[in-house]
């Protein structure tokens, strides 16, 4: 990182079909303090490419652009590779979905958190699922909790996922727990969120994103590599999370869901087929002795301390 110049921030936004990706755009730079220091790496799968509004954006220059075909896409893993691709050496990374709403001033924000955490760590991760927000009846965004509360947004295993011995991939929560004390801010953790994570840039030269994998098991890949590169997640206080999440409703189909029947129609890779391959790379990554390159792990032992550290037996499973 340079400290003779003004800190800068790449943020990898890859957008699916995504109705909402103006606005998202737009709160990046509008709420942020130094939005010249803001510089993105956009994956925008649609059917309306390069859109007028893109050309028109006052921060145009400081967006690094790929569009591309929904019908050709492999998944979000494999657009997220993409969208790392664009990095250009800036000082932080913030990794986040098409659909996120900004605190002001979140640049700042984040960036002060790491500066504090790497007095307790050499290579500190922020990462957790973030509060949610909707529209109302008028169609304007606003957030599920307007007063914040001083809860740890901790993410832990979901009891209900089970390993078995030829599946490795779970799913995980928040579980929201206040503070110890005033001075309590983060807690340390294992696990990372896909849609809210801040570190150094060159995370992503020392975790690729693996562009095989598609869907489950993304942030379990991110969370053992990130684990054996010395990486420690940190799970922020509410109040210090300055982004929010558009969730969607299980079971409610969704315009901007990469396995839509209408696209499944069309394409040449379909999505069990997708799945199957992503569900496999999962279990070869939890299992010693596998080789995946650069979106494995170089040594078994980082397996068995990050079991240790998550307190899920992925080597006892079989």
């Amino acid at each position: 990182m340079n400290q003779q110049s003004p800190p800068t921030i790449f943020v990898s936004v890859v957008a699916f079909c995504e109705p909402h990706l103006y606005l998202t755009v737009h709160q990046l730079f509008a709420k942020a303090t130094h939005p010249e220091r803001i510089f993105v790496g956009l994956v925008d799968q649609s059917d309306n490419l390069n859109p007028q509004w893109l050309a028109d954006f006052p921060a145009r220059k400081n967006i690094n652009y790929v569009g591309l075909s929904p019908i050709d896409s492999r998944g979000v893993c494999w657009a997220r590779s993409i969208a790392f691709s664009l990095y250009n050496d800036q000082d932080y990374l913030l990794q986040i979905d098409s659909h996120t709403l900004f605190d002001q001033g979140w640049d700042e924000s984040l960036i002060q958190q790491h500066q504090q955490l790497k007095h307790t760590h050499p290579k500190p991760l922020i990462s957790t699922y973030p509060p949610g927000f909707r529209f109302d009846a008028q169609g304007r965004a606003l957030a599920d909790e307007p007063i914040k509360s001083n809860d740890i947004f901790r993410i832990d295993r979901n009891l209900d996922s089970k390993l078995t011995a030829d599946r490795a991939v779970l799913q995980f929560k928040v579980f929201r727990e206040p503070a110890e004390s005033e001075q309590t801010q983060h807690l340390p953790g294992f696990h990372v969120a896909a849609c809210f994570l801040f570190t150094t840039g060159n995370f992503t030269q020392q975790v690729p994103y693996d562009p095989y994998l598609y869907f489950r098991g993304e942030e379990q890949s991110l969370s053992l590599r990130a684990h054996a590169k010395g990486y420690q997640v940190f799970h922020p206080r509410h109040n210090l999370i300055p982004v929010y999440h558009l969730y969607k409703e299980v079971g409610k189909l969704y315009e901007g869901q990469h396995w839509r029947p209408d696209l499944e129609a069309k394409r040449q890779s379909a999505f069990g087929w997708l799945q199957q391959r992503s569900n496999e790379r999962i279990h070869a990554l939890f299992t010693p002795g596998s080789n995946l390159g650069v979106y494995g792990i170089d040594d078994p032992a980082h397996l068995e301390s990050f079991c240790k550290l998550s307190k899920i037996d992925y080597l006892g499973r079989t």
